[in-house]
């Protein structure tokens, strides 16, 4: 799921352990490698998580069960950092992240023998 704002970019993206949020501008010249502390918050619920960053973005892994419902009905995901609050927009997200969880599983129990990406099972 892909979205811009304010000049920078947002994917989130459905991993294994949950969603990982990703955030990219050009603008940005970040030290690669280091972890940033940052607090999300989406309406009333909030959570501290570590940027991981590149040169020119982070990924920030979002494990919260409980706040990651709340990605689907907030509004606005403020990421807040030591310098600045990014305000990453959600409006219309509820039915995006359904799509996004249904892939996921349904590609999560696709057999090798039906998923090309997927190299099938070697027995010696």
């Amino acid at each position: 799921m892909n979205r811009s704002a304010a000049g920078f970019g947002i994917s989130f993206m459905r991993a294994q352990d949950g969603l990982l949020l990703l955030l990219d501008s050009p603008k940005w010249k970040l030290d690669r490698g280091k972890a940033y502390t940052v607090r999300l918050v989406a309406g009333s619920q909030s959570v501290e998580a570590k940027a991981l960053a590149e040169t020119r973005g982070v990924t920030v892994a979002l494990a919260d069960r409980p706040f990651n419902g709340k990605l689907r009905t907030a509004a606005v995901l403020d990421v807040r950092g030591e310098g600045a609050t990014l305000q990453v927009p959600l409006d219309g997200s509820a039915a995006a992240f359904e799509r996004l969880e249904a892939c996921f599983e349904k590609n999560s129990r696709e057999r090798a023998e039906t998923n090309p990406f997927v190299a099938p099972d070697r027995k010696p």
